[in-house]
């Protein structure tokens, strides 16, 4: 079967409760810049949504959704990339820096991670490409930054 290409991630959406708190959160954490030209306002001339660039992602687009955005809270839908474990603790020496609470460095799966949490507490994850052997017994899974929100069930899922 031939599939239509698809070419990449056009830009990310992010859910937030406080357009101007996010904006400056994400400013401060990533270097995002407003891209005000693109700014999303209602035919009323409403604002309800940034959108900024972030370097090394591309768009973001930070949507006034208080509803959406306390309803996933806790939430990780994206794992951005950082080359090395070098780089990953260059993040947290970066969030230390800022006050913003963070995991430190743990052990994944196949590489090692950082969490930290937006205004909204949406999950950020980074991710090394840098990784070690699959080995699942020795990630920190318990960790209070890599488990499942307090209301997710863990399921056996079949195919």
């Amino acid at each position: 079967m031939n599939r239509p290409r698809l070419d990449g991630v056009h830009h990310y959406k992010v859910p937030v409760s406080d357009l101007g708190e996010s904006l400056r959160w994400y400013a401060r954490v990533f270097g995002a810049e407003r891209q005000a030209q693109f700014d999303h306002r209602s035919s009323a001339g409403v604002l309800y949504a940034y959108v900024l660039y972030v370097p090394k992602l591309g768009l973001l687009e930070l949507r006034y959704a208080p509803c959406t955005a306390k309803a996933i809270s806790g939430h990780d839908p994206v794992t951005y990339a950082v080359p090395t474990r070098a780089d990953l603790r260059a993040w947290a020496g970066h969030l230390d820096a800022l006050g913003v609470e963070n995991s430190g460095e743990l052990r994944g799966v196949i590489g090692w991670v950082l969490v930290f949490r937006d205004p909204d507490g949406l999950a950020v994850r980074l991710y090394t490409r840098e990784h070690h052997a699959f080995d699942e017994a020795h990630a920190d899974v318990d960790s209070r930054w890599l488990r499942l929100s307090a209301d997710a069930e863990v399921v056996d899922a079949k195919p």
